[in-house]
């Protein structure tokens, strides 16, 4: 049996509104193309819309009930449309040319051919057809599927021919990545996610419609484009953030952005796209900028990144990783009295000395390494906290902080409980700190989460209280053990006296609800008695004690819980 994907006649529509000229195609095209008729332009719109029929030409009459220039215009701004050729069916010479504008592919004199004019017309919309399909699967292989811009490899061929086009015309490649593309998808969905390309790819369409250049999509959440030099792009970035700003209701997605400028036409464009992400990289800790111009500097500081990441393996492997602890002390009685720790960890490589936490932990949220990262510090901490049982006979509580894209990770809670359980670690003395960012921006995913936490006996900090969009009204919709204060409060404490009154209301709220408040960041002693004599209940920060090594702090724990 022969394979109908490839013996399918073609389907042809004939619209017009005499039913005699319909007759007279039929009758003439039937033993070549499948026949669909309409009887004016309305009609016929309904017919392509509605996919009922896999319609591959039109043939349409001009002068009828909705005509055919009318349902030319609407083709225009239908890329659907536009897929089909359109042949116009007319006895009136002068209507040629508004047809050409409106986009019609051929004519059809009327009366209509008969014997071999009509055999010769036959042959001319298969070729028309032909073409049409040739023209589409060349742009299903030029264009990147969800947004129709160019792919990389066809970006670069145009990006040549533009040069060769405009050869005196000075050039800029840029690239604008969207930051923490994965996260956006974990959090809302991977249709929020394409929606947000899209606003984007809209964005670029109508800048280059408007200006000279092209547009691609080079890989996930990165965009490409090439166009003429302007000496900065500060009103092209504003335009783009306003946009995805008011597309997600003011989410806060925000893009990073490098630029090559001046492009040499000698060098090549895989190279320069390189560039522009190189420098584009060096923005990924810092939000408050979104533009960087490529440069050596540049280049250097992403290449490290990528090593970083490509050093994770081995790293946790070679458990280079090591677990670093901030005392802290409960200060409502006569004296301080040291009774737990924050967990921190620290990168000590072998090659790289040692790595900043700034430098790798919004790196690998962004390549998916967090929630191993955050596995092991939570099997390493829960080991220890078994050995300092059997070493020194006490439980010391620690707070383990856990990245917002763990919270989606199935079986988090079990794997938790795993780990407490297997050491014999009492679950109220193992605290989970989940930032007030998570709490409020993703409350739908996290309240369910926080709740199975605490309902197997885990306590749970609310971390950086006060640096997201949170009110103080909020908190009583917010399951929590622990409120801890954001350490900007502590250090402008003494600059702005609002945030000395900001601070006691987080402390007497805290209290109506029963939880403990913990000041993070506390340096002088003035700050210190601030807090204590406001009810706070624990603090922690330079005053009492820098962030301690395990040989440091076992020392501490020897020296100040041992008998």
């Amino acid at each position: 049996m022969e394979n109908n994907l490839f013996t399918r006649k073609k389907t042809l529509l004939i619209v017009d509104d005499e039913e005699i000229n319909r007759d007279i195609l039929a009758f003439n095209l039937g033993n070549h193309f499948n026949i669909v008729e309409a009887g004016d332009g309305k009609e016929a719109l309904d017919i392509l819309l509605n996919d009922k029929h896999k319609i591959d030409l039109v043939i349409t009459d001009v002068n009828m009930p909705f005509s055919g220039l009318e349902v030319l215009k609407v083709r225009q701004n239908n890329p659907k449309l536009k897929a089909i050729p359109f042949v116009m069916a007319t006895t009136e010479l002068h209507t040629e040319e508004e047809c050409f504008k409106l986009g019609v592919n051929d004519f059809l004199r009327k009366p209509f051919p008969t014997g071999r004019e009509m055999d010769f017309f036959i042959a001319r919309i298969n070729r028309l057809m032909e073409l049409y399909e040739d023209r589409s699967i060349l742009k299903e292989v030029e264009r990147e599927k969800l947004t129709n811009l160019y792919n990389n490899e066809f970006f670069i061929k145009y990006s040549e021919e533009f040069d060769e086009l405009y050869p005196d015309m000075a050039k800029d490649m840029l690239t604008i990545t969207i930051n923490r593309f994965r996260l956006i998808n974990e959090l809302y969905g991977r249709e929020f996610g394409d929606e947000v390309l899209l606003t984007i790819t809209r964005f670029l369409n109508n800048y280059t419609s408007n200006n000279y250049g092209l547009a691609g999509r080079n890989a996930g959440s990165t965009f490409v484009m090439y166009c003429e030099h302007r000496d900065n792009y500060n009103d092209f970035a504003e335009q783009l953030i306003d946009g995805l700003h008011h597309m997600t209701n003011g989410l806060g997605i925000s893009v990073r952005i490098g630029v090559y400028p001046n492009v040499s036409s000698n060098l090549d464009k895989e190279i320069v796209i390189g560039r522009t992400k190189n420098a584009a990289d060096t923005l990924r800790k810092d939000y408050s900028k979104t533009i960087a111009i490529y440069n050596e500097a540049a280049q250097a500081i992403t290449l490290h990144m990528e090593e970083l990441v490509d050093a994770f393996p081995q790293a946790l492997e070679e458990e280079q990783f090591q677990l670093f602890f901030q005392p802290k002390y409960n200060v409502q009685g006569d004296k301080p009295v040291f009774a737990s720790a924050e967990v921190l960890i620290r990168w000590i490589s072998p090659k790289f000395g040692f790595v900043s936490p700034g430098d790798f932990i919004h790196l690998f949220e962004e390549h998916g390494l967090i929630s191993k990262l955050d596995s092991y510090i939570l099997k390493k901490a829960a080991e220890l906290m078994s050995l300092w049982k059997k070493k020194y006979g006490i439980d010391i509580p620690l707070s383990i902080n856990l990245s917002r894209v763990d919270i989606y990770r199935p079986n988090l809670v079990e794997d938790i409980i795993e780990y407490v359980d297997s050491n014999n670690v009492p679950h109220e003395c193992f605290y989970i700190e989940i930032t007030e960012s998570a709490f409020v921006e993703d409350a739908k995913e996290v309240l369910p989460f926080i709740g199975r936490i605490r309902s197997n006996g885990f306590m749970v900090e609310i971390d950086d209280f006060g640096s997201g969009y949170s009110s103080f009204g909020a908190l009583a919709d917010l399951p929590f053990d622990v409120l801890k204060i954001d350490m900007q409060f502590i250090r402008s404490m003494n600059k702005n006296p609002k945030v000395k009154d900001i601070i006691k209301m987080i402390i007497s709220l805290a209290k109506m609800m029963d939880s403990i408040t913990v000041a993070e960041g506390v340096e002088t002693e003035d700050q210190y008695l601030f807090l204590k004599e406001h009810g706070c209940d624990v603090i922690q920060g330079y005053y009492f004690s820098k962030p301690l090594s395990l040989g440091d702090f076992e020392e501490l724990i020897k020296k100040d819980l041992v008998k």
